[in-house]
């Protein structure tokens, strides 16, 4: 299992462990009290993940 960053249209919502991203993907919406939506391919389509750095941060854009 491996720490994925959840994001909604590039934003940063959170963190879930899972054992892949589209997994992360779907606990991060049910464990927000969405699962309503699971099935909704349009609201789906607004998350995307990445792989956690070091397990704990996610990647994002740093500018100096």
């Amino acid at each position: 299992m491996k720490l994925y960053a959840i994001f909604k249209n590039g934003f940063h919502k959170g963190n879930e462990k899972a054992n892949n991203g589209n997994d992360a993907i779907k606990n991060y919406i049910i464990n927000s009290e969405l699962s309503d939506f699971l099935n909704d391919d349009n609201f789906i389509a607004q998350y995307t993940f990445s792989e956690a750095i070091n397990g704990v941060h996610y990647n994002e854009k740093i500018v100096l």
